[in-house]
């Protein structure tokens, strides 16, 4: 059990050092919208604030572990009738974008193999997109018969291809239809590009906090984002 999960939240954070700390040691914990700080710059659906406000780095998202690129996810949609959003379209397409964005715990982009449906009280379909080094936790793009998306997390496994599910806790996350309320799912974003500043800029500041070799001063975006746990604090 991953600390902070034991009840419901709405996503998955990683700490900030000296602002954001768990009460128990760990990689990721659960945090409700409601304790997230405001996002304070508009999100263009090319991603542009990313191409102003980011800046490329070596260890960037745009190393997969896979052969398949993550532009993959897009036409996995596209075969599957979906519209995703153009932000989403965007990042998963371009290295350049995603050489600005980097994981302090090695998640790295991956389309998985197909698109999965999603039934019960949620239905939907589930794409694949991100994943923990360590597989502790798997990102997916909701698309909802409206059209609506959101992007939820759960630690299971979803939308690949496996000959060989012996491995699985819950082999249901192999199957072509899931149950999102018995599979461990958080919705974390209510769109791909809030998902993706958070995702952004929680690791920037930790590598600017955290590493003693990338330790730096936090910029005026970052500082922002933190100072709304100091003033949290003082009420």
């Amino acid at each position: 059990m991953i600390p902070g999960l034991s009840c419901p939240k709405d996503g998955v954070h990683v700490p900030l050092p000296g602002f954001r700390e768990p009460a128990e040691l760990a990689t990721y914990n659960g945090y409700s919208f409601e304790e997230l700080p405001p996002i304070p710059i508009s999100l263009d659906d090319d991603c542009a604030w990313l191409v102003k406000h980011g800046h490329e780095h070596a260890c960037g998202l745009d190393r997969y572990e896979r052969d398949r690129r993550p532009t993959a996810a897009v036409e996995l949609a596209e075969q599957a009738g979906l519209e995703v959003p153009q932000s989403f379209r965007r990042f998963m397409s371009s290295p350049e974008l995603q050489k600005r964005v980097r994981s302090c715990t090695d998640c790295y982009l991956d389309p998985g193999d197909r698109v999965v449906e999603s039934v019960g009280a949620i239905p939907g379909r589930l794409i694949h997109f991100l994943s923990d080094s360590q597989s502790c936790f798997h990102w997916y793009l909701h698309v909802v018969p409206s059209g609506q998306v959101a992007v939820v997390v759960s630690p299971n496994l979803c939308c690949y291809l496996l000959d060989d599910t012996e491995w699985l806790e819950d082999r249901s996350s192999a199957e072509e239809q899931v149950d999102l309320s018995s599979l461990e799912f958080l919705v974390c974003a209510k769109s791909f590009s809030e998902f993706l500043y958070r995702f952004w800029i929680e690791n920037e500041i930790w590598f600017a906090l955290a590493p003693r070799e990338s330790r730096r001063p936090l910029n005026a975006l970052e500082l922002d984002y933190v100072r709304y746990y100091r003033l949290k604090e003082a009420r």
